[in-house]
């Protein structure tokens, strides 16, 4: 019988308990790490301790299924908030070339998301200012891609610059520096699969 290690996107139902009720339907084995490890909303999991898990369970396991967000930012709320390195990111991703180094054989499913541009003001899964600025920050990056692909007309370049004066540029450099190492940890999940290191 296959054993597999499932590594959800975070502790919600939909994707913690749900998944173990499936596998109950089949012969499949799921191995799931318990739901304290996995944080809470904007609480992100213990990655040491879930690393921990997987070095221990690992060898048991023909598949792994994994949640890139949950490996690197400790689930999907807080990869919408995290302070992390660069490096340190990069550095939690290799774990999955480690892992397949020791074990050649271990099938690597792994999923990735793009994060989100709430086009509304809350903040209840996203960063405090979301709360003030949200929906100025879907505006701003809707006008950025517009003069991006020189589509901006004299009324957007207006409303751009009038939203750049709004937002505080503390805000704006959070929003942007965020979303760009979480796009190199998406390129480097593409690098993988590349390098065959994950398998689809």
């Amino acid at each position: 019988m296959n054993k597999i290690m499932y590594i959800p996107l975070d502790e919600r139902p939909c994707n913690y308990q749900y998944p173990q009720l499936l596998a109950k339907m089949t012969e499949l084995e799921l191995l799931v790490p318990q739901k304290s490890i996995l944080g809470n909303m904007k609480k992100p999991a213990n990655i040491d301790l879930l690393v921990s898990w997987m070095e221990q369970k690992i060898e048991a396991v023909s598949h792994l299924l994994i949640s890139i967000d949950m490996l690197v930012y400790g689930g999907i709320v807080p990869s919408r908030l995290h302070q992390l390195t660069y490096e340190t990111c990069m550095e939690r991703l290799s774990f999955l070339r480690l892992v397949k180094e020791k074990k050649p054989n271990l099938k690597i499913f792994a999923f990735d998301l793009i994060m989100r541009v709430p086009a509304y003001n809350s903040s209840e899964e996203e960063p405090d200012y979301y709360e003030e600025f949200g929906e100025d920050l879907f505006r701003l990056g809707w006008l950025y891609d517009k003069r991006d692909q020189s589509l901006l007309n004299e009324q957007d370049s207006m409303e751009l610059k009038d939203i750049e004066k709004k937002i505080p540029l503390e805000v704006q450099q959070d929003f942007l520096q965020r979303r760009t190492k979480n796009f190199s940890v998406t390129q480097e999940v593409v690098n993988l699969v590349e390098e065959e290191i994950i398998d689809y």
